[in-house]
């Protein structure tokens, strides 16, 4: 298994020479199983991601269709402030990784960002106070140091 599995991965490439014992085989098998999941839970990834591209563009037809037939809209007929509002504000959503596009969901959005912010912030600033002693510390292991060696 281990040897089919390298020849596949290095494909018309020789595969590295190594020493063929129970540990390293039972080393390159764990390292064949677990390359083995990954790629089956990437394969996962992609096709949920299909799926979700052909919803969310199915969704948008929908909407284009009942903006154009009930409103008369499209984006063609959009003026160029409006159609550049509609950019920004699509922007807006995929930056904040919201559903939709109501208010609310950017709210949320935007509250859970500021609180991540902060979190960062709050951990910059104990970082820069542990910065600044340990800066101090060394500055002070340095002058004694220098005082030792006089």
């Amino acid at each position: 298994q281990v040897t089919l599995w390298l020849k596949k991965i290095y494909g018309d490439k020789p595969v590295p020479v190594y020493e063929v014992n129970e540990r390293t085989v039972d080393i390159l098998h764990e390292v064949m199983e677990c390359s083995e999941e990954r790629d089956r839970d990437v394969s996962l990834l992609i096709e949920d991601m299909k799926d979700q591209a052909t919803k969310y563009e199915a969704e948008a037809n929908y909407w284009q269709d009942i903006l154009g037939e009930s409103l008369g809209l499209s984006v063609g007929s959009l003026s160029q402030e409006a159609a550049a509002v509609l950019d920004d504000l699509v922007e807006c959503a995929m930056v904040l990784e919201v559903e939709d596009t109501s208010l609310s969901s950017f709210y949320c959005a935007i509250n859970y960002m500021t609180s991540e912010l902060l979190k960062i912030k709050s951990k910059n600033r104990e970082m820069e106070l542990k910065l600044k002693t340990l800066t101090t510390k060394l500055t002070s292991a340095l002058m004694m140091e220098t005082q030792l060696r006089e």
